[in-house]
């Protein structure tokens, strides 16, 4: 495997503000590192389409974990789908028929954007609907990305995606750094060899942390990158 050095990093509340916009000054700091041979690689809970957009207009080289795990990609090109929609399409009407119009599926997913998963508006309480989904027997979990919740095939996360996205790139995992805001984060801090938690992050994702940010947002992924040297 290559010795490229690997930033594994969240989107959602650390490459942006807590509007959701772009911050500015890690856009660059991406395309500087790309500049220099650091493999950036986006891994996120949006779908394959926005996440290899953004992969693209940030600058960076293009390989990407979408949906929270369920598919790897090179910018918008599938390269393996790592979970089965069917798994979350069964979830939901189990989810629909006990809890009613309280689930409500975002445009996204509605419209067939999503490949491997469904998301649902954080219009419920997921503890419930957690309970509902174990009882039904269904091989799906309930993802709280703190943007969306997303339904999943069990064995899919984060982590085990990007394992499989570098060995597929043949890239090293030994010195990658990941860098996260959010519970569904712990899986991608399991596969790394620095972990990085921005300042917003929940407690408990900051106990899991190496290294716990000052700064929030896109301004802790600048600090994050300081940390490693980079």
């Amino acid at each position: 495997m290559h010795e490229e050095r690997v930033i594994a990093t969240d989107i959602d509340y650390t490459l942006t503000d807590e509007g959701q916009r772009l911050d500015l000054p890690a856009v660059e700091k991406i395309r500087e590192l790309e500049e220099r041979g650091v493999r950036v690689i986006l891994i996120s809970g949006r779908n394959l389409s926005t996440t290899g957009s953004l992969a693209q207009l940030m600058g960076t080289s293009g390989l990407v974990v979408a949906e929270n795990g369920g598919v790897i990609a090179k910018y918008q090109t599938p390269i393996k789908f790592l979970g089965k929609i069917q798994n979350a399409r069964d979830a939901l009407r189990v989810l629909r028929k006990a809890m009613g119009h309280k689930v409500k599926e975002r445009p996204d997913s509605r419209l067939g954007m999503r490949l491997t998963s469904i998301s649902l508006e954080r219009s419920f309480e997921p503890e419930q609907a957690r309970e509902i989904l174990r009882k039904s027997r269904i091989r799906v979990d309930l993802i709280d990305t703190g943007v969306t919740y997303v339904l999943l095939d069990t064995r899919i996360d984060k982590g085990k995606a990007l394992v499989q996205l570098a060995r597929l790139a043949k890239l090293s995992l030994a010195d990658s750094t990941g860098i996260g805001d959010n519970f569904n984060d712990l899986s991608l801090f399991r596969e790394v060899a620095h972990k990085i938690a921005v300042a917003n992050a929940p407690e408990e994702v900051k106990r899991q942390a190496d290294y716990v940010c000052e700064h929030a947002y896109g301004q802790g992924f600048l600090e994050a990158v300081a940390h490693v040297g980079l």
